[in-house]
């Protein structure tokens, strides 16, 4: 018979120690409140990325329009910074559009509301501060309680 090695014995018990995703404690009315709440976050986020990505190409046209023309390096180092600042933006919002749409996977699972690290309820105040946290705030905090 084989020996297990220790990773393979690891994921077992972390198979083990991961509880299962309870049933929510929220109701409909509760869960329709939070999936609105997500959808109109989801809404705003999704029309910042359209400013930001549209600001990205009038820039890239206003740039090929004034190519012939000499720029000092101190506002050449200016516009790059902004840019990657822009991206930097995108890439927040985007993750953030991936964090809304997991909670509203939850909400359709009916887990919403459920700490996925401990199984316990993520009190309601929470929610609705951060309504796509998938964790109680110790966990977060990462005292893990």
């Amino acid at each position: 018979m084989a020996r297990k090695s220790s990773s393979e014995t690891k994921k077992e018990q972390e198979i083990i120690e991961t509880p299962a995703p309870l049933k929510t404690y929220l109701n409909d009315e509760e869960l329709e409140h939070f999936r609105q709440l997500l959808l109109k976050r989801r809404e705003e986020v999704l029309r910042d990325l359209d400013i930001l990505r549209s600001s990205l190409s009038d820039e890239n046209v206003e740039d090929s329009i004034n190519s012939n023309y000499s720029m000092h390096m101190a506002d050449h180092g200016t516009e790059t910074m902004d840019r990657e600042q822009r991206f930097m933006f995108i890439a927040r919002d985007e993750k953030y559009i991936g964090y809304i749409d997991q909670a509203l996977d939850r909400i359709r699972n009916r887990t919403y509301g459920i700490c996925i690290k401990s199984g316990k309820p993520i009190p309601k105040k929470r929610l609705e501060a951060v309504p796509h946290t998938a964790v109680r705030i110790e966990f977060k905090q990462g005292n893990k309680k």
